[in-house]
């Protein structure tokens, strides 16, 4: 009898007992002194570079670990970026719900949120869009439209109603900011709420790409927005009563 196994078979057996990849992996993990018991392996090793020359893997690891800490900085700084920022809309809510307290009507409300928000460092716009109400009187210098209109244009908000921040296209950024729309880039829409229904928007405006993304937190904006509408819509109520 012949007890020679065929070329076939001995392949499949081998490919059956062959190391993956991954076992590799798991295994150079679960023992991380590996190399250093076999550091004559570390000088036979080379990894191809984006340069197209071989380093070494003493090399690679640096170049990781530079990466990993150039990665760290940057989610640091935008750690810090974002806590200045939110110190300071701290101190513009905290001032603005103050004066809002003493306005005497809406044209008021209106001058007042924008006045202090404009004055934020990060904000290069901002409009605050009235929508329309029966009995609403306002000075013409406030900006008016129709809630159907608003509703139309700027979904995210009214169905989401809480400030959206992202990118729009240029038609609408130019419509939100009629004197300076050409230089923003990045836009943050906060609804002004009362009693659950939407009054008015607040549009704010960044020159930079991104500074008002989907990732930013925008609690005090939402603060801010309720604050508003809390005042305004007090006034708004008052007014169609008489």
């Amino acid at each position: 009898m012949n007890n020679k196994a065929s070329p076939a078979k001995c392949l499949s057996e081998s490919e059956e007992n062959a190391i993956s990849e991954g076992q590799v992996a798991d295994y150079l993990r679960d023992n991380p002194d590996f190399f250093a018991r076999h550091d004559e392996l570390l000088a036979e090793i080379s990894l191809p570079h984006e340069s197209g020359s071989a380093i070494s893997l003493l090399e690679r690891q640096i170049n990781i670990l530079r990466e990993r800490g150039t990665e760290a900085r940057r989610k640091l700084n935008n750690l810090l970026e974002n806590a200045r920022s939110n110190d300071q809309l701290f101190e513009t809510a905290q001032s603005l719900v103050l004066a809002l307290l003493k306005a005497e009507d809406a044209t008021e409300i209106v001058e007042i949120a924008q006045d202090h928000l404009s004055s934020h460092t990060s904000i290069n716009a901002c409009e605050l869009i009235v929508m329309e109400h029966e009995g609403l009187n306002v000075a013409p210098t406030v900006r008016l439209q129709s809630p159907n209109l608003l509703r139309t244009d700027f979904k995210d908000v009214f169905r989401l109603k809480r400030t959206h921040c992202g990118n729009l296209n240029q038609e609408k950024i130019n419509h939100l900011f009629q004197h300076n729309g050409t230089s923003i880039r990045s836009t943050a829409l906060c609804p002004i709420m009362y009693n659950g229904d939407m009054l008015a928007i607040i549009a704010l405006g960044n020159q930079q790409d991104g500074y008002f993304n989907v990732h930013l937190d925008t609690l005090f904006l939402d603060f801010i927005g309720h604050a508003v509408g809390a005042v305004l819509g007090k006034h708004i109520a008052t007014s169609q009563d008489r």
